[in-house]
């Protein structure tokens, strides 16, 4: 069962996986996923960038890092974090927080990471990110 916990070291994998973002190393990045194509759900706030694979995942990223998007500024950028809960059992957590675009704040986006522990060391498995609506 998940318990809503505070979670120092759950904070430091959400930060580290959104400063590998804002350095735009898709080889840093693979590294909060699994390492085999395994299913990855991720469900964007951003039309046609959902995927169902850690590969398509991970070519989506790296497009955007290379071209960049027609929204919010079209760039990685900084991302303001709200009302951040944890829920953790030993080898899972759920992250749940609301994200602002610096560039874009309103409306936020609901975000919901699920992670797993696999080898030791925590992997994304789901995202879900939808506008918070108006």
């Amino acid at each position: 069962m998940l318990r809503k916990t505070e979670d120092k070291e759950l904070m430091k994998f959400l930060n580290d996986y959104n400063s590998s973002w804002l350095e735009k190393g898709i080889e840093k990045v693979k590294l909060y996923y699994p390492e085999e194509d395994s299913e990855l759900i991720y469900f964007d706030n951003h039309k046609k960038n959902d995927t169902t694979s850690v590969c398509s995942h991970l070519k989506l990223i790296n497009d955007f890092f290379q071209n960049g998007k027609k929204t919010e500024s079209g760039t990685v950028e900084e991302i303001l974090m709200e009302d951040i809960n944890f829920f953790r059992a030993e080898n899972s957590a759920c992250i749940c927080y609301l994200a602002r675009y610096k560039s874009f704040p309103a409306p936020a986006v609901r975000t919901t990471m699920y992670l797993e522990k696999i080898s030791g060391l925590w992997k994304i498995k789901h995202i879900h990110c939808s506008f918070k609506p108006v």
